[in-house]
């Protein structure tokens, strides 16, 4: 915000210079971003006196002057304005003298006489926007003085940050700059005149929807003549970074800068009898004042009358109720807008505006009244304009200041200085902050939605001014004390507690996964936590799949879809429970652009919502297509098969000492019901498969290949240290089992009763899988490697016949899996 210091100081005593205020304030959190002379570039420009106006002998538009700048010589110039007289005091540009659009001013002959200078208006200067006449200055303006030093202003750009909106205004900014002098603000209300007509006679309000306006007031300003503003009022509105308009619109401006308080000025004349705040209706339509036509969505409020909309609610007025030079009575309106609202709408339509720029940070509710009221005496003094009696109000502007406690033992261990109480006091107390008494059961808000109970005596209580809603917990207490005692006064220092040795990073896992990956050839990808409905109806993890113990660590899914309240749009209404429906996006966006192979994979979270606790949990998704490596001269290319994902599920699973098992399918549209499996281990879980070839994104070349899996320790885990064994004195005794299986029983249910029955066994294997004659219809051969390491030689003969008699029993009742050759002996 551009702050000019000649209309701060009217609201309190600054004797700062500008660079030593914008120290002040960037040291006391406000950044400063920058300070500059307004003027400056009115090089040679200087304060003349007409002395006598004479027409031009050959030209009926122009007039000679002689002007007397001081002491030296008498100055002949032509001028083509007619506003000005013998005794003024008017801006005179040197012979030299560079405009601010460029032009350098020169000796020259206008009509055969020579003009040794030039009369400037307030546009020339870029001081106002009038460039019919000659700006005339103040009579007592000493001659020959630089004009700079007569009208020009030193300002300061404030970076207001977004929880500071009390600070978007000259007395916001004055009450800063107050704490820092000690100086007190003052600010007077301009009194105001009202006819004897009431405001109700013909005009009445209505509000539609109470929580999005809670509070509005309407005036009615009759007589009004539109015109420019007073040539000090433009250009203190262009130090300030606006433009002028009217002086109408010139008054609302005028007041936004000065309190904080947008307002809007409707041609009374254009506006039926009833004004209405409600939200637009479906199909409405509204020409704003930049002249877009504008599509209005059901959820913007707007302002209108019985007829249609007039305004878009807190960010930009219409164009059917605009001020013009014709308008002889205006409304004021001057709300109390939900900053939620007015955000959305300012989103919505791309229209940002110095009115919403501030209703989005909040306003005070008794500035509603008083803006204006402030509008009003405006257009009184600027316009002859006579407001009618009485103001148009819904809801109320009764606005207490809010008491919060605090404990100074606190606030000194935030800070790390040793701040006695009441000097903490003490410096609140210079931003409003007055103390109060702290009541006898006492309880200090840590969060926003979390207090503590404390004992009276460890706290202070303080008012909280109606302006300042950024206060609301005890840490923000602490940094106000730290903004007002000063952040350069506090000393650096280090931590006094000892930190450990060592801390385990919670990504080590995760970091050997990606690295195993990329190794592998995958790249990673990093999808949207929220996605569609469509997608969202792909597919989510069924419960139950991951075991409760790893479920523990990396989070069980489950629970309901939970929406978005306030979606942007309709592809990212809802955050996924799977990371499958946003990889498989990517893999069909590669596919359309060309990429006929790949491998990605991402490492995310799914979202859930179980009696109104929202959960989540850390999954990693895979997704391959095409070939795995290119073939070349000789050499046929590999292609991704369920195996290959099987292998890369195998070193994933050896990073947390996992030997995967896999059972049975499970039941979906997304996986292909003979190429798929479940993967089963304490520490891993998950599925694996084909994509089903009723999905939409199925393709018959390339096939894609998908898995999602829970990883024990990859939500924050670290890799388990490895023991190493000597070598083994004695070698490994390999057993294998033939077994006839029916069609319907899996070979990973088999491995997973063998690991289960053959305890001792250090590595079990499917060595072979045969289907075909000799074997009956329906059968087929899985031969099983089981290795043991014995300790010493024949020590575990017999231990090892018995496991293996126990699993083919146990397999056979299990599955009706028949050993090959046992009927034969």
């Amino acid at each position: 915000m551009r702050v000019p210091l000649a209309w701060l100081r009217e609201f309190t005593d600054v004797q700062l210079s500008p660079e030593q205020l914008a120290d002040a304030l960037t040291l006391r959190g406000l950044e400063v971003r920058g300070v500059e002379r307004w003027g400056a570039n009115w090089n040679n420009i200087v304060v003349g006196e007409i002395l006598e106006v004479g027409p031009h002998p050959k030209a009926d538009r122009l007039q000679l002057t002689k002007v007397r700048i001081g002491d030296g010589p008498i100055l002949n110039i032509v001028c083509g304005a007619k506003n000005i007289a013998a005794g003024q005091r008017v801006p005179v540009a040197l012979v030299g003298a560079e405009m601010p659009d460029g032009r350098r001013i020169e000796r020259a002959e206008k009509m055969g006489i020579a003009s040794e200078g030039m009369l400037c208006s307030g546009q020339e200067l870029g001081a106002t926007d009038d460039g019919d006449g000659i700006l005339i200055l103040d009579p007592s303006a000493a001659l020959g003085a630089p004009i700079v030093d007569l009208i020009g202003d030193d300002v300061i750009d404030v970076d207001v940050k977004p929880n500071r909106g009390d600070l978007l205004s000259i007395l916001g900014l004055a009450r800063e700059v107050s704490a820092i002098t000690g100086a007190p603000v003052t600010y007077a209300t301009r009194p105001l005149s009202e006819s004897p007509e009431p405001i109700a006679a013909g005009l009445s309000l209505q509000v539609a929807d109470v929580a999005l306006a809670p509070h509005v007031v309407l005036r009615v300003v009759d007589n009004v003549r539109v015109g420019a503003s007073p040539d000090r009022v433009q250009m203190r509105l262009k130090a300030a970074g606006l433009r002028s308009i009217s002086n109408v619109v010139d008054a609302t401006n005028y007041i936004m800068l000065e309190i904080g308080k947008p307002t809007h000025a409707f041609d009374r004349s254009r506006v039926g009898s009833t004004v209405h705040i409600r939200r637009a209706s479906a199909g409405e339509r509204l020409e704003t004042l930049d002249h877009e036509d504008r599509a209005l969505d059901a959820s913007d409020l707007v302002v209108a009358d019985e007829r249609s909309a007039l305004a878009l609610a807190g960010v930009m007025g219409g164009a059917s109720s605009e001020v013009s030079t014709a308008t002889t009575s205006v409304i004021i309106e001057s709300a109390i807008f939900a900053p939620t609202s007015v955000r959305r709408t300012a989103q919505r339509h791309a229209l940002r505006s110095e009115a919403s720029h501030r209703f989005e940070r909040g306003q005070e509710r008794r500035l509603a009244t008083l803006g204006a009221d402030q509008v009003a005496a405006l257009l009184e003094l600027w316009a002859g304009g006579v407001a009618r009696s009485g103001r148009l109000v819904h809801g109320s502007d009764a606005s207490s200041a809010s008491t919060l406690s605090f404990r100074p033992s606190r606030v000194r261990s935030l800070l790390g200085i040793n701040l006695p109480d009441d000097e903490q006091v003490a410096l609140l107390g210079t931003v409003g902050m007055a103390e109060a008494a702290a009541p006898k059961k006492v309880s200090v808000a840590v969060t926003p939605g979390h207090a503590v109970a404390v004992s009276n005596e460890e706290v202070r209580a303080v008012q909280v001014p109606t302006w300042r809603s950024d206060i609301q917990i005890e840490a923000d207490v602490a940094e106000e004390v730290a903004r007002l005692y000063g952040y350069d006064r506090i000393a650096p220092t280090l931590p006094s507690a000892d930190l450990p040795s060592y801390r385990p990073r919670p990504t080590q896992l995760r970091d050997r996964v990606r690295r195993l990956l990329a190794d592998q050839g995958f790249h990673e990808v990093v999808t949207h936590a929220l996605i569609s409905a469509e997608r969202s109806q792909l597919w989510s993890e069924p419960a139950n799949l991951i075991p409760s113990s790893l479920a523990a660590s990396e989070g069980s899914a489950e629970g309901s879809i939970i929406l978005l309240s306030n979606p942007l749009s309709a592809d990212h209404d809802r955050l996924r429970q799977s990371l499958l429906p946003s990889l498989l996006d990517r893999v069909d966006v590669n596919l359309r652009y060309g990429a006929t192979t790949g491998a990605i994979f991402e490492i995310g979270r799914g979202y859930g919502m179980t009696k109104g606790t929202a959960a989540e949990w850390t999954r990693l998704a895979i997704a391959v297509w095409g070939e795995r490596e290119a073939g070349s001269a000789g050499v046929r290319a590999t292609r991704w098969s369920l195996d290959e994902v099987k292998r890369i599920i195998a070193h994933l699973a050896h990073l947390v000492g996992e030997r995967p098992g896999y059972g049975a399918p499970v039941e979906s549209q997304l996986l292909h019901p003979g190429l798929s499996a479940t993967i089963v281990g304490n520490h891993v879980g998950g599925l694996v498969g084909e994509l089903h070839p009723g999905s939409n994104l199925w393709r018959d070349e390339p096939r894609i290949l998908i898995a999602e899996l829970a990883i024990r320790g990859l939500r924050a885990g670290k890799l388990s240290v490895e023991s190493v064994a000597l070598p083994p004195t004695t070698p490994p005794v390999m057993r294998d089992v033939a077994l006839l299986l029916p069609a319907s029983t899996t070979v990973g249910e088999v491995m997973r009763i063998a690991r289960d029955t053959v305890t001792t066994a250090t590595a079990v294997e499917l060595f072979d899988l045969f289907v075909g004659p000799p074997l009956a219809a329906g059968e087929r051969s899985a031969g099983l490697r089981f290795t043991f390491q014995p300790t010493a030689p024949g020590s575990d003969d017999d231990s090892i016949v018995a496991e293996l008699t126990h699993f083919e029993g146990a397999v056979g009742r299990a599955t009706g899996a028949r050993v090959r050759g046992a009927e034969e002996q």
